[in-house]
């Protein structure tokens, strides 16, 4: 009789318990279960919004992919803007986006549009990006102010050598910048700097160095002008 008493006193002890907390129990396993479908779809959602952003970065390579010493036609260059802007537009934060505002700097420049090359790269910046691309984007920023003559700024953006791999061409553009402004013996010693921080492999690059050197020592009126061409601006 004691153990029927007993196990009675347990069932309403159970129900009193489930009146006062069942409901919640309830709802929590039901956020729960909701909050998991939640994050398959965002996942979901995420791996497709990548695929999609992957498939456009692919056919901008192609659009943009010209031979050497050839442009982009009128309705390649456009084409070329338009992915690169949807690209822009889907998620500034990613590499693609950042990639695609580089590729719109490089269209500008060879059109001669170097203010609107300047708006693409600052856009880089301002999206705080990983830190190589954020060099990469101080050191092509600063080609193009120098070649708008903007050398005080241009200065800024290379006198500090890079964390990443970029220490021979920040030091390149700081001595080509040096140069613009006058001050051949720090040019010369940025050139130096530059031509020591090249691997074996980049012969053609050491050729451009030591050709820069040795102009600094001819005749100050015979130095050729430090402003970029448009495909060095480019790169």
């Amino acid at each position: 009789m004691s153990v029927h008493l007993s196990e009675e006193e347990q069932l309403e002890a159970m129900k009193r318990w489930w009146k006062e907390y069942g409901k919640t129990i309830i709802i929590s396993a039901v956020v729960a279960v909701g909050a998991y479908f939640a994050w398959n779809a965002w996942q979901d959602q995420q791996r497709n919004k990548a695929e999609a952003a992957s498939a456009t970065y692919e056919e901008l390579l192609e659009v943009v992919s010209v031979d050497p010493g050839q442009t982009l036609s009128d309705a390649e260059r456009s084409t070329a803007e338009h992915l690169a802007a949807e690209l822009k537009a889907g998620d500034s934060t990613s590499l693609y986006a950042h990639n695609a505002a580089f590729f719109l700097a490089k269209i500008a420049v060879t059109q001669g549009d170097l203010d609107k090359a300047v708006t693409e790269l600052r856009w880089v910046l301002s999206q705080k990006p990983d830190l190589a691309t954020e060099q990469l984007a101080n050191l092509r920023l600063a080609r193009v102010l120098l070649a708008q003559q903007n050398y005080d700024e241009a200065l800024t953006l290379v006198q500090t050598p890079p964390t990443t791999g970029f220490a021979s061409e920040y030091a390149e553009v700081h001595g080509d910048v040096l140069k613009a402004k006058g001050d051949l013996d720090a040019a010369r010693t940025a050139y130096e700097k530059a031509l020591s921080s090249t691997t074996p492999q980049q012969q053609e690059r050491s050729m451009v160095l030591q050709m820069k050197l040795d102009d600094l020592k001819q005749p100050t009126a015979s130095i050729v002008s430090s402003t970029a061409t448009p495909e060095e601006t480019a790169e």
